[in-house]
């Protein structure tokens, strides 16, 4: 997986080795967008990745134990934005996040609003009496206002009137005003949309969260018998002492031990020991993380000496 960050969107890069058909959703409370890979596993131990940059919050990727699993990404925002799915190169595909798209709409919506608000031009007044004037057009401040004459000549009356057809001025009317100019033209206002219903997970797992347990890998030191990892241990031959059989072992190293009954290695111990075989109780978990115990036979063909 990869993350490149852009001027106006976020990619996330998702390969996998071979074809898979993804299924991508869009989520809310809270706002996140989830890509669904079926009958896939986790190629990597990091599930979690933080972001933290234009919106995006981070990734995390899980499985949902099924079989076949299904594992899942998930990139949490701080509120919902545009995304595409587009296949890349090979068996990849891209999630793009449009993150800075949403940030420049309410500012649109804002400059829009204020285009809107500006009043129409007023219709011109029409004025009647006076062939030498007839061409004049009247300001709405001093439609009803004559001016002096400049001369003492005196000047015929203009008859000042309305326009016969009113010039049509669109109106945004504010949400909160609907109500009153329904109850005006005798339309019933209409009822309050109801709150969606939010659902808590309270004491619920996560869906998008892997229940599979990371088992350990190795003991972490070579020298020693609590050392010595049951599954990596090779018996070499076994001897008839005074005290009972001695199992003689090598780890990976091809360094050898003696081993005797009731002995602790890493991951278990030594249960019984006979002439040919040594009887091993190994302590395990499950992909779930619960631990369980089984024997385990590890034979030789030379038999004791």
């Amino acid at each position: 997986m990869n993350i490149v960050h852009n001027a106006d969107d976020i990619q996330i890069e998702i390969s996998s080795r071979e074809a898979v058909t993804p299924k991508v959703s869009k989520l809310s409370s809270p706002a996140r967008v989830v890509v669904e890979l079926p009958a896939t596993v986790m190629a990597t131990p990091q599930n979690k990745i933080a972001v933290g940059s234009a919106g995006v919050k981070g990734v995390r990727i899980g499985m949902d134990g099924k079989t076949p699993p299904t594992t899942s990404v998930v990139v949490d925002l701080e509120q919902a934005c545009a995304y595409e799915l587009t296949p890349g190169p090979g068996n990849s595909f891209v999630l793009t996040l449009h993150t800075q798209a949403m940030a420049k709409a309410p500012a649109a919506e804002m400059k829009l609003q204020t285009a809107s608000a500006k009043p129409a031009p007023a219709a011109p007044a029409v004025i009647k009496g006076n062939p030498a004037r007839a061409t004049a057009v009247a300001k709405p401040h001093d439609a009803f206002v004559p001016k002096k004459a400049a001369t003492s000549a005196p000047v015929a009356t203009a008859k000042l009137e309305a326009p016969k057809a009113a010039v049509p001025v669109a109106t945004k009317v504010a949400a909160d005003d609907k109500a009153a100019v329904a109850t005006k033209i005798g339309e019933a206002p209409k009822a309050p949309k109801p709150e969606e219903k939010k659902w808590a997970m309270n004491g619920k797992r996560d869906p998008f969260f892997s229940p599979v347990v990371q088992q350990p890998t190795g003991s972490g030191c070579s020298t020693g018998k609590k050392c010595l990892e049951i599954g990596q241990i090779n018996l070499r031959g076994v001897v008839h002492s005074e005290s009972g059989f001695i199992a003689v072992v090598t780890n990976t190293l091809n360094k050898a031990y003696f081993l005797h009954e009731n002995d602790p290695v890493f991951n278990g111990y030594v249960v019984r020991i006979t002439g040919d075989s040594v009887v091993f109780q190994e302590t395990v978990q499950d992909k779930l993380g619960k631990p369980f115990t089984r024997e385990v036979v590890k034979r030789i063909i030379t038999p004791a000496v």
